[in-house]
């Protein structure tokens, strides 16, 4: 081995330097050795060869690990190896061992049980000493295990459902105590079922820090059924050679039945008195759940193969029931949450404001309805909705920006203080918080609030003191304590946990929405396009029907003239009134139709987009203006050089002209002025502001409809009222918008954009 391939060993960490600094880290499934109440052996296939061995195969083979290395399985097996090959070419090996024969060899009155399994493309042999009386516990077994798994069908209610596991459990192993352990989110867990004897002290509601049962501990509980340790106080025996010959690794035994365990697992055993272990997960929809944990404290324990497979069966359909226990509890609770969550997405599907549909307090069902809290809130669109015991808003805004910077789009905690420092101030209204992100990389969320529920803790010994240190080769290290005695923690800033049916509601909820919101979306499409389709209908009809009538209404109008000029004297003073009403009339209905004209020309003819010189545009659109309706004794005022943009030119100057005019127009003040500019922002804003006779708020917007008039027909220069209709169609033209805002009797400012916003 080279230097730089000794400095990284010397950073793995294995059963030769493990301590509780480090055994988070250790390689457990890199043992090197197994427990010597079987041998292991590692085979090269297609040959079966032996490339590996423990060193204990005399006692169970009659041959030193040397004579076996490089023979193969039919050299050293004889009698049971057509029947081993067969099953090891016919079964698979990749989910862990496989029971594939029993033999008996020369000198042994008690044969061994063989078995087999694949792992990082080693087969991998184990071979255990077989039972005396292997095959006489059998029937009873069966039929012992079947009625165990017909009672736990039977059982009712989770805790119950525990009780009768650990318990039927206990009776098949012979163990002194068995127990039901739960992880908590932060690895640690406590006990919440135990069957033992009854001179015994309880570990019942005990709870162990997470550096009781590391990290890598926990993922080899997680993959396999069954993990057995005959006697704690074993001495563990080596393969030979250390690594295999052609790929010079350590063997990987994650699914090993013989695997040598960590010695700080082993320490930690002897601390608490225990002899021998056996532990089966409890796995819920793929994720360990908890532990199965078996004790003896009176000796060492082993369990025959037979025994140790109607306890694994059992363990296993102990998992497969358990969610569906658990589930159980809660399900008249999860009713009552999806009923409200289909209420309130009828009730936004009939208002598009998460607030209003969502948010109000006095209007069942809300957010609160949905999951039981004290408190809820929606940020969304700026603004903050409450209900019940909430932060305040300022709070809630800063908890949402930290909440966009997580990844999960539903996030929980029961312990927000903890890994929020901020919410240390509200701790006693929010020390718990389920939130839900509406749309990635938004800030908007739906969020729900527990407060703090301090409890008192009973641990297996002091949490913050879960080491000892103890020299060894002259270096002190740190190993598992040695006390479990009571240990009671008050624990503050915590809440009650949100349970995993709450967050698939308002996971749910967050799904339910988005999908109203997106067949919301498709609706408005659909609407914009037909409204596009109708408008482009519109325009044509308007233009078609605008010009042919432009003929028809000349004719009159020069009919009149004649029949005017011709009975000049002949006709009474009414007959001449009739004449110029008919006249005023066919202006009146020229100038309307030549706003039509115009309104359906900007609306249909392409842009001509151009980079032009705003302020040369202002000064064409204001001598445009010099003659219009209106007084003419107006201080225009320019504060600034308004600069450069892209434009169609002519429309930009029509909605310059527009604004100026009704800016002179709509005016009755003696000293009058209009002042033109810019305001710096993206895209910027143009606006044209006056000191005239303001807008009233509700008619902010009907001012933009067409020939709609707020005054007379005579009144501040008579008009169609088609001048501001016809400026916004040709600002949306451009992607922009216009807009007015007005004091009645001191003035009004158009600003108008010619871009979307965000864009310049």
């Amino acid at each position: 081995m080279n230097p730089a391939e000794k400095r990284k060993a010397s950073t793995i960490v294995t059963a030769k330097n493990v301590d509780l600094s480090n055994c988070d880290r250790e390689l457990v499934q890199f043992p090197g050795a197994v427990q010597p109440h079987g041998v292991m052996m590692i085979v090269d296939e297609p040959a079966y060869v032996i490339r590996q061995v423990s060193e204990n195969c005399v006692k169970f083979l009659g041959r030193p690990a040397e004579q076996l290395l490089g023979k193969s399985i039919e050299e050293v097996f004889d009698r049971s190896a057509p029947q081993m090959l067969n099953r090891l070419r016919r079964v698979s090996l990749e989910n862990g061992p496989v029971h594939v024969v029993r033999e008996s060899f020369a000198g042994s009155t008690r044969g061994v049980n063989i078995f087999a399994h694949r792992c990082d493309g080693a087969l991998i042999l184990e071979i255990e000493a077989a039972g005396t009386r292997a095959d006489a516990p059998n029937a009873h077994l069966y039929s012992d295990v079947r009625e165990a798994v017909t009672a736990l069908e039977n059982t009712h209610g989770l805790q119950k459902f525990l009780d009768l596991a650990v318990d039927r459990i206990r009776n098949f192993t012979g163990y002194d105590r068995v127990m039901a352990y739960k992880f908590a989110e932060d690895g640690s867990g406590h006990v919440v079922s135990e069957a033992k004897r009854q001179d015994l002290e309880p570990y019942l509601g005990l709870h162990y820090p997470a550096s009781d049962i590391p990290a890598p501990a926990r993922r080899l509980f997680g993959l396999s059924w069954l993990r057995h340790l005959p006697d704690v106080d074993y001495v563990p025996v080596r393969l030979y050679p250390e690594f295999h010959p052609a790929s010079h690794k350590p063997v990987d035994m994650s699914f090993s039945i013989l695997r040598s365990v960590s010695v700080m697992y082993t320490g930690y055993l002897k601390n608490m008195g225990v002899r021998s272990t056996m532990v089966m997960p409890l796995m819920k929809e793929g994720q360990l759940w908890g532990l199965i944990s078996a004790m003896h404290h009176s000796g060492p324990r082993q369990v025959a193969y037979e025994a140790r497979m109607a306890t694994e069966f059992l363990s296993h359909m102990v998992s497969l029931l358990l969610g569906a226990k658990e589930d159980a509890d809660g399900y008249s609770e999860r009713l009552r949450m999806a009923a409200v969550t289909d209420q309130l997405v009828e009730k936004l599907s009939r208002n598009s404001d998460f607030h209003d549909a969502l948010g109000q307090a006095e209007r069942s069902p809300n957010l609160l309805t949905l999951i039981p809290a004290t408190g809820a809130a929606i940020v969304s669109r700026g603004n903050i909705s409450q209900i019940g015991s909430t932060p305040s808003k300022q709070e809630l805004e800063a908890l949402a920006t930290w909440l966009t910077a997580q990844p999960e789009t539903v996030f929980a905690t029961n312990r927000l203080p903890e890994i929020y420092p901020p919410a240390l101030t509200y701790k006693s209204l929010a020390s718990g918080v389920l939130a839900v992100q509406v749309a990635p990389e938004t800030q908007e969320f739906l969020m729900w609030f527990r407060p703090e529920h301090i409890e008192i803790v009973n641990w297996a010994g002091d949490p913050k003191k879960p080491v000892k240190v103890s020299q060894t080769d002259g270096e002190l290290r740190l190993q598992p304590r040695s006390s479990f005695a009571l240990w009671k923690e008050s624990v503050e800033g915590r809440s009650e946990p949100w349970r995993n049916d709450e967050k698939e509601v308002a996971a749910n909820l967050r799904q339910a929405i988005n999908e109203v919101v997106l067949t919301r979306a498709r609706q408005i499409e659909r609407i914009n396009r037909e409204l596009a389709d109708a408008n482009v209908e519109l325009d044509s009809f308007a233009y078609v029907a605008s010009h042919d009538l432009k003929e028809p209404l000349r004719g009159v109008h020069l009919l009149a003239s004649f029949l005017q000029r011709g009975l000049e004297g002949k006709i009474d003073e009414q007959g001449r009134e009739q004449l110029d009403n008919i006249l005023k009339l066919t202006r009146r209905m020229d100038d309307l139709i030549e706003s039509l004209l115009q309104y359906s020309r900007t609306g249909r003819l392409e842009l001509n987009l151009t980079t032009a010189n705003m302020d040369e545009i202002v000064d064409e659109a204001i001598s445009d203006c010099r003659h219009s309706a209106g007084q003419q004794n107006v201080d225009i005022r320019r504060p600034k050089a308004i600069g450069f943009v892209t434009c169609d030119r002519v429309r930009v100057r029509e909605i310059w002209a527009n604004l100026i005019t009704n800016a002179k127009k709509y005016n009755d003040k003696i000293n009058r002025w209009i002042e033109i500019g810019s305001e710096d922002s993206s895209p910027p804003r143009y606006y044209v502001r006056d000191n005239g006779i303001g807008i009233p708020e509700d008619a902010r917007e009907r001012v933009f409809e067409i020939f709609r008039r707020m005054h007379g027909k005579n009144e501040y220069g008579g008009g169609v009222g088609a001048g501001l209709t016809i400026a916004r169609r040709a600002v949306e033209r451009h992607g922009g918008k216009i807009w007015v805002e007005s004091k009645v009797g001191e003035g009004s400012t158009f600003y108008f954009t010619l871009a979307p916003e965000g864009l310049s």
